[in-house]
């Protein structure tokens, strides 16, 4: 879906699986014009339960073309994803493998500026290569659905059948998260005593809505009103006028804190106020950090994202650096490929951090130790008899796990194939112009 500021939104349903980092919400807004359905060509067969005997298991590691990108205008550089991962895997297999199992990388390189390439990377890794999961693919249906092959961490996910294979994901959908979010901030003590609103930009967001109006009543908020702009996303002048009117409700309303529902809504509500130069600054809640960071990054300069709020799933980019873990991981990846660069994420409350930076090496470092780590943890659970059955099961019952830059211990769930864990409270600092953990006191 597209926001009133015409940013694009990792999912119309949730939050992406991936953190909304600068160089992934530049990606995002390039291929959500391109997006595909990642549907194999007809008549293509199932090949689930494929790539696993009793010493190997066939991986898939299909990767962006960032040299690609160039031609569309976006200069980004995620380091070597096939040195990442070979490094990575190279490790696991020296220590023992997957549960006794070797594990045999197989590469696919995606030019997002050809469509068609998301469906031949899917077929060339599925049909030729034989893998038996695919890590991190951008349009991961084509994977789970026609070749039933699980998936971890895929970007773009469409809308896909219960039958279809698992997408195991690091960030919960929005209504998974939405009651874990509330209540984080009502420990903080952002709604006692106070009137809330909820503003909402879409009529796509509504579900969501009914999700927050119930975790309020169950955390006692005193909620005296619900606003829709229902404007055109692509009118911003009258949805502007729309907004100025609802802000003026709330405000007569003795509204103090608005709580920003789903990807428009988390948005809208700051770029209008900063157009309509309104006097009424409420405390705003942004339900999806993932839709705030992509207009924060666009937008810089805004007086009214000085009174925003808002909670991820996971931590970011700089937390992740620092655990232990991924420096662990980041070491064996630099003494394998000691010339490859690798920049270290910039601290997001230092005034370095305003100035963006297309050196984003360390994701594809990062990806491979988390991803990585996800999956030997699932595969393991799953024992000898490897299969997409016991592959899924297992990670289903995966309960107070890390691994690398995990940010503490998450759970997944019957059904749930996206991880659970913590709150964290972020806000916006004027300083940085960047997300950033928020202090132990309210706001």
């Amino acid at each position: 879906m597209m926001t009133h500021d015409g940013q694009a939104v990792i999912g119309s349903a949730g939050r992406g699986s991936r953190r909304a980092l600068p160089a992934l919400a530049a990606l995002v807004t390039v291929l959500g014009a391109l997006l595909v359905t990642g549907a194999a060509p007809a008549g293509a067969a199932e090949t689930g339960n494929q790539g696993v005997t009793a010493k190997t298991i066939n991986v898939g590691f299909p990767y962006v073309d960032f040299a690609a990108l160039k031609s569309l205008g976006v200069d980004l550089n995620d380091g070597s994803f096939p040195d990442a991962y070979g490094a990575v895997v190279a490790n696991i297999n020296a220590t023992g493998g997957v549960d006794g199992r070797k594990i045999v990388p197989y590469y696919a390189e995606m030019d997002p500026a050809v469509p068609a390439s998301a469906t031949s990377s899917c077929t060339q890794l599925t049909e030729d290569d034989k893998v038996f999961i695919a890590i991190a693919p951008v349009f991961p249906d084509c994977y789970q659905q026609t070749y039933d092959t699980p998936v971890i961490a895929g970007s773009l996910p469409g809308t896909l059948p219960a039958s279809a294979a698992p997408d195991f994901s690091l960030t919960p959908p929005n209504a998974a998260f939405d009651p874990i979010q509330m209540a984080a901030f009502a420990k903080r003590g952002v709604f006692k005593g106070k009137k809330v609103a909820i503003f909402y930009g879409a009529d796509s967001d509504a579900p969501e809505v009914k999700v927050v109006q119930s975790d309020l009543k169950k955390l006692h908020v005193d909620v005296v009103d619900t606003a829709e702009d229902s404007v055109q996303a692509t009118d911003a002048v009258a949805s502007d006028q729309d907004v100025q009117s609802i802000a003026q409700r709330f405000q007569s309303d003795g509204v103090s804190v608005v709580v920003g529902v789903g990807g428009s809504g988390s948005t809208t509500w700051p770029r209008a106020l900063l157009d309509n130069q309104s006097t009424y600054k409420p405390l705003y809640i942004a339900s999806d950090e993932s839709a705030l960071l992509s207009y924060v990054e666009s937008a810089k300069v805004n007086p009214y994202l000085d009174n925003v709020l808002s909670a991820t799933a996971v931590p970011s980019t700089y937390a992740e650096w620092q655990d232990p873990a991924v420096q662990k991981c980041a070491a064996i990846v630099h003494k394998a490929y000691p010339s490859d660069p690798i920049a270290t994420p910039v601290n997001p409350t230092s005034a370095q951090a305003a100035a963006s930076s297309t050196d984003t090496t360390y994701v594809s470092v990062e990806e491979a130790c988390q991803y990585l780590g996800l999956f030997t943890k699932i595969a393991d659970a799953a024992g000898k008899n490897l299969t997409v059955a016991s592959f899924t099961k297992a990670g289903y019952g995966l309960k107070n796990v890390t691994f690398p830059g995990s940010g503490g211990a998450v759970s997944f769930g019957p059904g749930q194939p996206y991880a659970v864990g913590p709150a964290q409270v972020v806000v916006y600092d004027p300083t940085s112009e960047q997300m950033v953990p928020a202090s132990s006191s309210a706001k």
